[in-house]
């Protein structure tokens, strides 16, 4: 059965490109073909890292228009039909703002995954304040995460923003139900220095064929960003994982 996952969170600036970057590469090192899906299509910084790897097709769908839902909805269910034809896996990224689009209508979206022989899987990368959680909460209660099966919904946790300990999310009262009815979460690390995120997120192709790439990275960088690697994939595979 093929996979969707939907990656999102509650704004911009919460690590959302880098786990929609390591899903896509997990995927892509399982030889499966991927359909990658741009929710702001005059923004596709995932498509277009890997759009010249060779089991990869991209296409955009503007996902942010909270006034055209319903049209919005009608391209990504057509893009998804096709992709269940081609035996195609697919990755969402989803814009900042995206959640007026996408929440009155996931039971549309969940609709069409389980007609489609898909199953349906939302990383969320959340940001460590009370806003953010008030945003998580309302999509585990009335959005996407709450159209989906609870052990298919990661909460990630970007360590660039800090420990998740500090996370308003830790001390919720809604937290424990969350994890008890078997939802995930995992913790992506910091990829330090910054001159090295920024050349990483910056070049385009897998993680994986980077890792080898002596022109872009210098033989310490290499060593560090292959360590940084290792940890964000086995965070990241648990979430993919059948």
């Amino acid at each position: 059965m093929g996979k969707i996952v939907i990656s999102g969170g509650d704004k911009g600036g919460v690590g959302k490109s880098m786990a929609s970057a390591l899903a896509a590469d997990i995927l892509i090192a399982a030889g499966q073909t991927l359909l990658i899906i741009e929710g702001d299509a005059a923004m596709p910084d995932i498509a277009l890292r890997f759009s010249t790897c060779a089991q990869v097709e991209t296409t955009g769908v503007n996902l942010n228009r909270a006034g055209d839902q319903e049209a919005a909805i009608t391209r990504l269910g057509n893009a998804l039909e096709n992709a269940a034809d081609q035996r195609q896996d697919v990755l969402i990224n989803l814009p900042a703002g995206s959640a007026d689009t996408l929440d009155d209508l996931a039971p549309v979206i969940r609709e069409i995954a389980d007609a489609s022989g898909f199953t349906l899987r939302v990383l969320y990368s959340l940001g460590p304040h009370r806003s953010s959680t008030d945003s998580l909460i309302k999509s585990l209660t009335q959005g996407l995460l709450g159209s989906v099966d609870p052990a298919h919904r990661t909460i990630v946790f970007p360590a660039f923003l800090g420990s998740p300990a500090s996370f308003d999310w830790l001390k919720h009262p809604n937290r424990p139900a969350f994890i008890a009815t078997g939802g995930r979460e995992t913790v992506v690390p910091a990829l330090r220095p910054d001159t090295i995120r920024d050349q990483v997120l910056a070049a385009p192709g897998t993680f994986t064929a980077l890792g080898a790439n002596k022109e872009a990275l210098t033989l310490t960088e290499r060593a560090l960003f292959k360590r940084w690697l290792t940890h964000s994939h086995t965070a990241m595979a648990a979430a993919l994982s059948d």
